[in-house]
């Protein structure tokens, strides 16, 4: 045989070898091809997606140069503007009101509850045996068969200790529905619990919003959801944790610092010092 025809016999070893030099070739150029695409998408807008591929991994602090420094110039310097992002509350300088004594209301249990009665005329019944007494009051909006309604239940101890304070609303007629809320309000304002107007504000929007929340907020633990069986009634529920301490008497250690009670005391209590005279300089 001719060494020619010997030199164009391949044995199948060369060809595995062929195949995986054109695959090789074939792969690199179409790496290129891609890369180049890849390139164009990322690099146009001025970068734009690149950028935005960047801050997508986290990596702009290592892919991204660093922004230039401010032109800052000695004497020409203003005073940047605060961020949106922070809340009004802690950028406003002053107190939202002024704080001010306000004397409690010095009532008995009958005559809180006598306070419950509105225009309209209802009257509240008012129940004691021993030193337990109860208070109840019931109003009803809406002329129809199932008509919607408030009921405040008032519990205490002689004599004039609120143990626990319950508003039903039962929002059964769409049209009575505000009239309910309101009188649910202007029951709690009636029947006069010490609270300061932050407080009495916080939950007449909770009421008009319908928004079940529980809180304690000034020794009161605040409870508003609706029923399970029935979406259309709500009940609010209030229980006051109050503490009096005598004059003289040290408030006792609560257990949770974060939760430390508010403890009344009389005015009179308070260790008043008098501005020392200032002594008259020789003339």
């Amino acid at each position: 045989m001719p060494e020619e025809d010997k030199a164009n016999i391949l044995t199948p070893i060369d060809r595995r070898r062929r195949q995986r030099t054109a695959a090789l070739v074939f792969g690199l150029f179409l790496a290129l091809v891609l890369a180049g695409l890849a390139t164009t998408v990322l690099a146009v807008n001025n970068g734009r997606n690149y950028q935005r591929l960047v801050r997508e991994f986290g990596l702009e602090n290592y892919l991204l140069p660093a922004p230039p420094p401010p032109d800052l110039r000695i004497g020409r310097q203003k005073a940047q503007p605060p961020a949106g992002h922070y809340p009004p509350w802690l950028l406003r300088a002053g107190l939202e009101r002024s704080a001010v004594f306000e004397r409690a209301l010095s009532l008995s249990a009958e005559e809180r509850c006598d306070r419950l009665a509105n225009e309209r005329g209802i009257e509240p019944a008012f129940t004691g045996t021993d030193d337990e007494w109860e208070c109840l009051f019931f109003e009803e909006f809406g002329t129809t068969a199932e008509p919607a309604s408030l009921f405040v239940q008032a519990r205490g101890k002689e004599p004039d200790v609120v143990r626990i304070l319950r508003l039903k609303l039962s929002l059964l007629d769409p049209p009575a529905e505000r009239s309910v809320l309101d009188a649910a309000i202007a029951a709690l304002q009636r029947f006069g619990l010490p609270m300061t107007p932050e407080t009495r504000t916080y939950l007449a929007d909770k009421i008009l919003a319908r928004t079940d929340f529980t809180s304690i907020v000034e020794n009161y633990r605040m409870t508003f959801s609706r029923e399970m069986t029935d979406a259309r009634r709500y009940n609010l529920l209030i229980q006051p944790d109050l503490q009096t301490v005598a004059c003289g008497e040290p408030p006792p250690t609560p257990p949770d610092r974060g939760n430390t009670p508010t403890y009344p005391m009389p005015v009179g209590c308070l260790a008043l010092r008098g501005i020392p005279a200032q002594p008259q300089s020789a003339t």
